[in-house]
């Protein structure tokens, strides 16, 4: 199938970008967190995923290859199409996922913005299916998800958007929410 693609991005459309690869456009769907950082005219390359359904062919894409070997993994749950996964990868990291299965705790992706069903089904289907994909040189505790999750959920309440949010927390330094916060707005405020 089509494991990559590179070109320019000719437009943005909803969640996806439509690259220009030597005259073709292809739509490419690109989780959200990726897809607020890019540009029309800009160079990109995405490794990718196509899905095939009976009506359609769609080309799912991300610029780091982990996000796209967990999309595919997570077609595999029940009731985990395309577009579920999508709105999953752009929400939950692969260090998220790595850490949810690792702990066996679906409470880390709750944290994220994942439902709990969907979750537990996450965490109970794929414990024993993915662990080729959990990282666990990269692997941070559940509690340090859970109080990032509880200090983005906070600065989200204060009007930033989850992404500026993120940046900020992954430098922020404290051991409880107050004290993350209150770093991510110093990071904020620069």
């Amino acid at each position: 199938m089509i494991a990559s693609i590179s070109g320019k991005i000719m437009r943005k459309t909803g969640l996806a970008a439509v690259v220009d690869v030597h005259g073709v456009g292809y739509k490419v769907h690109v989780p959200a967190s990726e897809l607020v950082e890019l540009a029309a005219g800009s160079e990109v390359a995405f490794f990718t995923h196509l899905a095939v359904k009976e009506d359609a062919l769609d080309l799912y894409g991300s610029q780091d290859p982990k996000v796209i070997e967990w999309f595919a993994m997570l077609l595999h749950v029940k009731g985990i199409g395309p577009k579920s996964a999508l709105s999953i990868v752009s929400v939950a990291r692969p260090q998220d996922l790595s850490a949810a299965l690792q702990s066996k705790s679906p409470e880390v992706l709750v944290q994220c913005g994942v439902s709990k069903k969907v979750s537990e089904r996450i965490v109970l289907e794929l414990a024993n299916k993915a662990k080729d994909l959990i990282d666990v040189q990269d692997m941070t505790t559940k509690e340090s998800i859970i109080l990032d999750g509880e200090a983005l959920q906070a600065l989200e309440a204060l009007g930033y958007s989850r992404e500026q949010a993120r940046e900020a927390l992954q430098d922020a330094e404290g051991d409880d929410v107050g004290a993350k916060v209150k770093s991510a707005l110093k990071a904020l405020g620069k």
